[in-house]
């Protein structure tokens, strides 16, 4: 799950000395404004499970949920989801290749930020992100997403980025 907070650097110590979770990666998103991001997990199998972004209006109230989360294990179930976004007339749907993940971006009616991702074979450090195309192959995505990435200092398979975390 992602939140938007108020006081990033005293949720980031809440989250990671309450849940033990370690910081995977932090930096800024700039298709948000430059916002400050941090990456949160207490699982070597993924490289985050909570994500905290700055910006919450401090008089909003407890929470603002960044966005829902949902994992599927191969390409074609991210074009079934896709489709299924369209066919519901969701205005706002973006596949987005992080380089660790390809992911859809997009809203449930209400306007909460949707995720569905699958996990890639590589690590490299985020926020890392480029559109792509689903209606492209299986092996061309791949190919595609590996290009972009592995001449980035970070990348190493997912194997070596586990192993890592494990240390």
């Amino acid at each position: 799950m992602g939140l938007y907070v108020n006081n990033l650097k005293l949720m980031e110590k809440f989250y990671t000395s309450v849940f033990d979770l370690i910081v995977t990666d932090r930096g800024q998103v700039p298709r948000l404004g430059n916002k400050n991001i941090v990456f949160l997990s207490g699982n070597s199998e993924s490289h985050h499970q909570v994500v905290l972004l700055d910006g919450k209006d401090p008089l909003s109230g407890p929470s603002v949920v960044f966005q829902i989360s949902f994992i599927v294990d191969e390409l074609d179930a991210l074009r079934r989801v896709e489709k299924k976004l369209q066919e519901f007339n969701v205005p706002y749907i973006t596949p987005i290749t992080h380089g660790n993940a390809w992911s859809i971006y997009s809203q449930d009616p209400e306007g909460n930020g949707l995720e569905i991702y699958m996990d890639t074979p590589w690590h490299v450090s985020q926020p890392h992100g480029k559109p792509f195309d689903l209606s492209m192959s299986d092996e061309d995505i791949y190919a595609f997403t590996k290009n972009l990435i592995q001449e980035n200092s970070s990348f190493q398979s997912i194997q070596d980025w586990r192993g890592s975390m494990e240390s």
